[in-house]
């Protein structure tokens, strides 16, 4: 199945490095078979900037794409480009602005009857502010890695009916305390959604809790251990958690299936006691919410 690159601009979507019209690319693939996977990036990527594309890195045929196992489950992927450069305020006033065009994306692909969506980063930020454009059945799964965005936006968007009908995991660890940290006090909002997620539809998982890992190994995923203390990059770079995540996002770990396996956990131990893991620690409810 087809990798198809757009991105969005000021002037609305293009495709990345062609001449096509974006809604003649879509037409070419909206009423195919097999789902659709669209890929969000995170903050510091964009398609506009040499040396920091992300078509050329993480979304290359042989990076996400591959390790999703997209064409093994015959899916159209998506790599969806924005300007995720400048200030952080900036970066997150824009993913806030072209939230829609994401929107359009999901719209156009109706036909196919199952889209799922991954982000890392500001990508949640995104993805969380694309879903009060959609209705109900319009995007099946959702998979958050490191997410950078406020609990209120989350709420919200999980309020609305395409947030209502949709299941979202959040893969992340308390080696990005330090990132949900800075995107608090950098960005005045509601709190991190790394503090934790608790809805219906949602669960978060720990990479980072050896507990969770050993349950994950269990049932056929087995992640390496982390090799650093703080990482951004972890949910997607560390050996087997894209495994995971492409379970989490084709459904063959289902949001059942996972709250099964982590019904097991432990209470989780407390950290060292730092300024950061105190501050991540602060307002997060009872321990070890993998799975709410």
């Amino acid at each position: 199945m087809p990798l198809l690159r757009i991105n969005a601009t000021a002037r609305g979507l293009r495709v990345h490095g062609s001449p096509q019209s974006v809604t003649a690319a879509l037409a070419g693939v909206a009423t195919g078979r097999g789902p659709a996977v669209i890929m969000v990036h995170g903050y510091k990527y964009s398609p506009f900037v040499q040396g920091r594309c992300p078509h050329a890195r993480i979304f290359h045929a042989t990076a996400w794409p591959d390790q999703l196992h997209s064409a093994e489950r015959g899916a159209l992927t998506i790599a969806f480009g924005w300007h995720a450069r400048g200030g952080l305020v900036r970066a997150y006033d824009t993913a806030l602005d072209q939230a829609r065009q994401l929107a359009q994306i999901v719209t156009a692909l109706r036909g196919r009857g199952s889209v799922h969506i991954i982000a890392h980063s500001l990508g949640a930020t995104l993805v969380l502010a694309a879903l009060p454009y959609l209705s109900a059945g319009d995007v099946g799964r959702i998979v958050l890695l490191s997410g950078a965005a406020h609990l209120g936006l989350a709420r919200h968007a999980l309020a609305t009916p395409a947030g209502a009908a949709c299941e979202m995991f959040h893969v992340t660890g308390r080696s990005n305390a330090l990132f949900d940290f800075a995107f608090e006090r950098m960005i005045a909002g509601s709190g991190a959604i790394g503090r934790g997620l608790i809805h219906p539809n949602t669960a978060t998982v720990q990479i980072d809790c050896p507990a969770t890992l050993a349950l994950l190994a269990a049932a056929g995923y087995p992640i390496a251990p982390a090799q650093r203390r703080i990482c951004h990059w972890s949910c997607y770079t560390r050996t087997g958690v894209m495994a995971l995540n492409a379970a989490l996002l084709d459904g063959a770990l289902g949001m059942e299936m996972l709250r099964s396996v982590l019904a097991a956990l432990p209470p989780l131990a407390p950290p060292a006691k730092t300024r950061i893991m105190a501050w991540h620690n602060r307002g997060k409810g009872p321990p070890h919410e993998h799975a709410h």
